[in-house]
């Protein structure tokens, strides 16, 4: 591989990780506004239920993933690889930031 692609392909892999981040910090203060909604007023629509709910899940998914690096030795070799074989077998370990589809450098999706 030349320098160039591989230098190419750690920047694109930054840029869909930050996106992914600033996604999952955008749905947690979306819920976190529902939550404030439900105090206030004691009800919320099915549709922010959902949003809250999906939320709650991804949060437990994020402490799944980060309290392994911080507590075992060498989680840093082990979740890539545990990521994977989950995939395969059709289970989710990351929140689902993570698994929609990368955004294009140009702003065009895929279909």
């Amino acid at each position: 591989m030349e320098k160039i692609h591989i230098i190419a392909l750690i920047e694109e892999s930054a840029h869909h990780f930050l996106f992914c981040v600033k996604t999952e910090y955008t749905s947690t203060k979306e819920a976190g506004q529902i939550m404030e909604k439900y105090m206030r007023e004691g009800k919320i629509t099915p549709e922010e239920e959902h949003i809250l709910k999906t939320q709650f899940v991804d949060t437990l998914k994020i402490a799944g993933v980060v309290v392994p690096f911080v507590l075992i030795p060498g989680a840093s070799i082990l979740m890539p690889i545990l990521i994977k074989v989950a995939a395969k077998h059709n289970i989710e370990l990351l929140p689902s930031a993570f698994n929609e589809p990368k955004p294009s450098p140009t702003g065009i999706q895929p279909v």
